[in-house]
């Protein structure tokens, strides 16, 4: 069976990604610092607990590549939001957002890219809206996303040569449990956001995972370094 590796698979958007994968068919290795709701995935699901910020040069990767062989698809979910303006981030906290959101795919990527120039293989990493709008009070969760979207056109180019594709999503407001709790406290504003979206609804965790398996597959074979939003048009609003 082909193999995914999908980092924070263990819990909300990630989860749903792991499901999909096994689903179609896909022996899933979920890395993440927690096992969180993974046991629900079943025997195709192999957990390994580990800290990618903590990992410079993702041997974790590595690991699994001499464990299972060649990995299909490497889907680069795992992330931290900040809700701070500018002005009141520290250094500390803006280096742990750098540190998961950027440092860890980074060194994933080029990982994955020297581990498979003999076989190909697909990169999917989950940006944000954050990455391609300017969000209130998330300065530094915007510039963590900016530079995923930066930095999977860069792979794209240079891991193409080798038979492997790279692309982003960029989830927009998908009704997860967090959201749900956030927007219950002003439901006004839940209001205001899906009066924006041209499709009046806000996304699934499934509608997320679908996307990320679209591009992860051959049906994706020619699409290359894209950042996809997944926002129901939120992006191009009215």
């Amino acid at each position: 069976m082909p193999v995914a590796v999908i980092t924070g698979g263990n819990k909300g958007l990630g989860l749903s990604q792991s499901k999909r994968f096994i689903d179609a068919g896909y022996d899933v290795h979920v890395v993440a610092r927690s096992r969180a709701d993974v046991e629900v995935l079943g025997t195709s699901c192999i957990f390994h607990e580990h800290d990618i910020a903590a990992d410079k040069d993702a041997s974790w990767l590595a690991g699994i590549h001499k464990e299972s062989g060649p990995i299909a698809a490497l889907i680069n979910n795992a992330g931290v939001h900040l809700k701070k303006p500018v002005w009141d981030v520290s250094s500390d906290e803006l280096d742990k957002v750098l540190d998961v959101n950027v440092r860890a795919m980074f060194a994933a990527c080029g990982r994955y890219v020297a581990l498979h120039r003999e076989t190909g293989g697909a990169i999917v990493n989950v940006a944000s809206m954050g990455g391609i709008m300017a969000l209130p009070a998330s300065a530094a969760y915007v510039t963590a996303k900016t530079a995923v979207v930066g930095l999977t056109r860069s792979v794209a180019v240079d891991a193409a040569p080798f038979g492997i594709r790279c692309n982003a999503v960029s989830p927009g407001f998908i009704d997860t449990d967090m959201t749900r709790a956030i927007l219950a406290k002003d439901p006004a504003r839940r209001d205001r956001i899906e009066a924006r979206i041209p499709t009046h609804r806000f996304g699934t965790p499934q509608d997320v995972a679908n996307t990320i398996y679209y591009l992860a597959s051959d049906q994706a074979a020619y699409v290359n370094g894209v950042n996809l939003p997944v926002d129901g048009g939120y992006a191009i609003g009215f």
